[in-house]
């Protein structure tokens, strides 16, 4: 595969990967019956605490809504971003060409280490800010598993993709 097209592939199955974890999360703050409490935690240790207290002026409250709106919005770009260059870099490190088991294997490998090492990596990086509503261990640990293996599914039938179509082109 060429370079352009692993960049633009890579960065398809970084956005599914990434759209899957966003799913995981969202499906389980919504069990627990707290919306948007993971992504507002994540967001709020990357950009600080935002909002006030609800019992100011209406201003106080818009001003309160738009911020945590902003930031909100800032970290799943962020999110998408990262797990796009997660899915270039996959493209180099996983092998996708063989079977549909090892794809599933290799990415669910990938998703386990490279996933697990930007989240927490990331996190010693914005040690001091908000953590409190962060998702436990077993969470990010489940969520990069089947990020990682969306990659590698999704690599592994492109390929089978673009070779049934050059066989329907000779």
């Amino acid at each position: 595969m060429r370079l352009r097209n692993r960049i633009a592939v890579g960065c398809e199955a970084g956005a599914l990967a990434g759209a899957s974890v966003i799913a995981v999360f969202v499906l389980q703050d919504l069990l627990a019956v707290e919306p948007l409490a993971t992504p507002g935690a994540l967001a709020g240790r990357w950009f600080g605490p935002g909002g006030y207290e609800m019992d100011l002026s209406l201003l106080a409250r818009v001003t309160a809504v738009v911020g945590f709106g902003f930031r909100l919005v800032a970290y799943t770009l962020f999110h998408f971003m990262a797990f796009m260059c997660l899915g270039v870099l996959a493209t180099a490190v996983v092998r996708y060409d063989g079977s549909w088991l090892a794809s599933l294997a290799g990415g669910a490998v990938f998703g386990l280490t490279a996933c697990s090492l930007v989240y927490y990596g990331g996190a010693l990086m914005a040690a001091g800010s908000v953590t409190a509503g962060s998702p436990g261990v077993s969470a990010v640990l489940g969520a990069n598993l089947l990020a990682g293996m969306m990659i590698g599914g999704f690599l592994h039938w492109t390929v089978m993709v673009q070779a049934s179509l050059e066989a329907e082109a000779a």
